[in-house]
């Protein structure tokens, strides 16, 4: 079984290269974390999309008691959106029972990435030991040669961001060893490397990095406690079409 990592998500897709794959979609600061607070606190589904302009336009088609619209650009709130794109403003008095639409500067572009792959979950330190509970059963049905798990950071702007490399690493070191003869590429061995250098001072040495200073500049220093913070939300949110679930729902119903 192949572990592999993408520190972004520009890169040119292959013909068939996520046919034979679980993709795990990682942004931490802070499109995942906002999925996996609106599932949790609720949410009917979440629709992300690429474009304000799309995301406003889906939100018109709705009724007023079934949507949400929530979002950044630059780290800050649109005009006429509900809400930013901090997780605490997806709690249930807001979200519950709603179609949450979002769109966002990095994240939710990559949501739309890997779209032939078996199963696609949003992933981030919130809801970590969920998702890999569900990739666990899931990797059960791949090849054992050719099959893949893949996880894919937002980074920023086309660039790293280091807390999604340092999750990925997470998620590497914890599902590995229940991976049997896992061939773990050299992006992947390098993303856990860096969560191995961090993890017992992971909210410190996040908090030092780029997009986390960008955020706490903006007064969000709060959204980093929620976004750092292991097993917060104990949902598996997972793309189906244009529609993000929580798969656990799914799959107890």
């Amino acid at each position: 079984m192949i572990i592999d990592a993408f520190f972004t998500p520009f890169f040119p897709e292959k013909e068939k290269e996520f046919d034979n794959a679980i993709v795990a979609m990682i942004d931490v600061l802070r499109a995942s974390t906002v999925v996996c607070a609106a599932l949790h606190n609720g949410a009917k589904e979440i629709i992300p999309c690429e474009t304000t302009e799309k995301a406003v336009s889906i939100y018109s088609e709705l009724s007023k008691e079934s949507r949400f619209l929530g979002g950044e650009r630059e780290g800050v709130k649109p005009e006429s959106f509900d809400a930013g794109n901090s997780p605490s403003e997806y709690d249930e008095e807001n979200v519950k029972n709603k179609t949450v639409i979002i769109s966002t500067s990095n994240g939710t572009k990559i949501f739309q990435k890997a779209k032939q792959a078996k199963k696609r979950y949003i992933a981030c330190f919130a809801n970590m030991s969920a998702v890999i509970e569900k990739i666990r059963a899931d990797a059960k049905e791949l090849d054992e040669r050719e099959g893949k798990i893949v996880f894919l950071c937002a980074g920023s702007n086309g660039r790293l961001s280091y807390e999604d490399a340092v999750c990925a690493g997470a998620f590497i070191d914890e599902l590995s060893p229940s991976i049997k003869n896992p061939e773990i590429t050299d992006t992947a061995l390098a993303a856990r490397n860096l969560y191995l250098q961090i993890k017992d001072n992971l909210f410190e040495e996040l908090s030092k990095r780029e997009r986390a200073i960008f955020l706490k500049n903006l007064g969000f220093e709060e959204d980093l406690r929620i976004c750092f913070e292991k097993d917060l939300y104990p949902v598996a949110p997972e793309i189906n079409g244009i529609s993000i679930k929580n798969a656990s729902i799914d799959i107890d119903n």
